[in-house]
């Protein structure tokens, strides 16, 4: 199969999908610690999403640098 290469405009797009995601991520764990849900489950969350959440902020960065 061929890959087309995402153009900026998308890519740009993505890493927003991406990073708001990310933070419904941070959120979810937040309230699973406030609710005394599973707290391996919430520490997955936040840490996934903290994870998350710096490589669209940095790919953003360097997209705009570009």
């Amino acid at each position: 199969m061929h890959t087309v290469p995402l153009g900026p405009r998308r890519t740009r797009v993505s890493l927003f999908l991406g990073l708001v995601l990310a933070i419904i991520m941070i959120v979810v764990g937040l309230v699973a610690i406030g609710v005394d849900g599973p707290l391996w489950f919430a520490l997955i969350m936040l840490f996934a999403g903290a994870i998350i959440a710096g490589i669209a902020i940095v790919r953003l960065v360097l997209l705009r640098r570009a």
